[in-house]
């Protein structure tokens, strides 16, 4: 549990909080990339020593291969194989009913998720840290997709229902003021200063931001954070960004990171939408709404009809 806070919240401070990310996919990703990091290790271990039965020698005391695999179980290994076992049965369940997933519907889910980093070089970043690729995320999407469908397959869902569910829902449809924002942020307030001096003598902005500032997220790309909404920001940055008018540079923002310079690209006011413009949004959310509330039953009427057969000992 701990290991899943500690990927949902880093997901949170990576995530670019631009586009509505729902908890739903906040869930999804953050357990995609726990249970890659559990099942690697625990495939590490099974794979690689076959032939032995101890892992580890301690003064003579062997730590045998099916004590580790026990410990493994015990702090998430037996979430891997349930989402194993899981999956194993979506896709039986899904070949039954003739249910498959294209190309195009998983890659539209990948860029939901690359969406919201605000850059693919900050989403392949966040990937990385984790030993993860496109490609193994595409695999364990999947699944869940194929359940999605499955789920919904016999529902009509009508357009009172999607009405209804935006009216009660309205504000998370609606455009919040937002920003275009890119920044140079550095340690001391002696750098910030011989920065501003650069800028205020014709410096390129860009070419100092892939220099010199510490941001390792935003560095590359010239300091762009992309489209940013309030809440986002540190606080003391925020008050002054939000005040600049397009094409304005903001004077040294001290911050909980350091100390910042920032410059307004572009700006969006908050917009009123309407059911008609968002219809298409409206129904994936309901849908991503009615799965999460429906998945836990569903599956376990699955797993209570399958014949699971266990081949080690994993102290049910």
């Amino acid at each position: 549990m701990a290991e899943e806070n500690h990927l949902q919240e880093t997901l949170q401070e990576n995530v670019s909080k631009e586009h509505v990310f729902s908890s739903k996919w906040f869930w999804i990703f953050g357990i995609i990339i726990g249970l890659l990091i559990a099942s690697n290790i625990i495939m590490y271990f099974w794979f690689n020593s076959p032939s032995r039965t101890g892992l580890v020698s301690v003064n003579g005391e062997i730590i045998k291969k099916d004590e580790f695999i026990k410990v493994m179980m015990d702090q998430g290994g037996r979430n891997v194989l349930d989402w194993l076992i899981e999956s194993k049965l979506i896709s039986q369940k899904a070949k039954e009913e003739g249910i498959s997933i294209s190309e195009k519907e998983i890659e539209d889910r990948i860029s939901e998720i690359r969406d919201t980093f605000g850059s693919q070089e900050k989403f392949i970043s966040f990937l990385s840290m984790y030993g993860l690729t496109e490609e193994s995320l595409k695999e364990q999407l999947i699944p869940r997709l194929l359940a999605e469908k499955i789920i919904v397959k016999n529902k009509t869902i009508t357009d009172k229902e999607l009405l209804d569910y935006f009216n009660k829902n309205k504000s998370t449809f609606d455009e919040k003021e937002q920003i275009k924002l890119r920044h140079i942020l550095v340690k001391t307030l002696e750098e910030a200063q011989q920065i501003e001096d650069e800028l205020k003598k014709g410096g390129d902005f860009t070419k100092l931001a892939q220099e010199r500032s510490i941001d390792t997220a935003s560095k590359s790309q010239g300091g762009d954070l992309g489209w940013v909404g309030r809440g986002v920001l540190d606080p003391a940055l925020e008050k002054v960004v939000f005040a600049l008018n397009i094409g304005e540079r903001s004077s040294i923002v001290k911050t909980s990171f350091g100390y910042e310079i920032a410059e307004v690209l572009d700006k969006k006011s908050a917009r009123s939408v309407n059911f008609e413009e968002v219809k298409d949004k409206v129904r994936e959310r309901y849908i991503e709404d009615l799965v999460q509330k429906e998945y836990s039953s569903w599956i376990q009427e699955l797993k209570s009809t399958a014949n699971i057969v266990y081949y080690v000992d994993i102290g049910k």
